[in-house]
C-alpha cells in the first residue's frame, strides 16, 4: 500500500484533483487531500460538492491550512512536515 498526498493549490484545477484522489482510493492506496491557501474555484463548485461528498463517504482525509468547515484545520508548517511520510505527491 502506498500513502498518497494529492495537493489542490490555486491552479483552477480543484475538481480534477478531487477526481484523481476518488480514483487513486479504488487501488487501496492510502490517499489524502490537502487544500493550501485558497477555497475552492467557484465555478466548479456543483461538481467540487458531490466529488467531496464521495470522498467523506470513503474515508479520503481532508486537510486545509485555513478554516473549512469539509476539512481539518493543519498549520502550513505542519502540513510540509507530514509530506515526509507519503510516497508519492501529486499538485494540482
Amino acid at each position: 500500500m502506498k500513502k498518497i498526498a494529492i495537493i489542490l493549490m490555486d491552479t483552477g484545477r480543484h475538481s480534477e484533483g478531487l477526481r484523481m484522489a476518488a480514483g487513486l482510493s479504488l487501488l487501496d492506496d492510502k490517499v489524502d487531500i490537502y487544500l493550501l491557501d485558497k477555497d475552492f474555484n467557484v465555478e466548479d463548485l456543483s461538481v467540487i460538492e458531490n466529488y467531496v461528498s464521495i470522498i467523506r463517504t470513503i474515508g479520503i482525509g481532508l486537510y486545509s491550512n485555513f478554516r473549512k468547515d469539509e476539512f481539518g484545520f493543519m498549520h502550513t508548517v505542519d502540513i510540509g512536515r507530514k509530506f515526509a511520510e507519503y510516497d508519492y505527491i501529486i499538485p494540482y
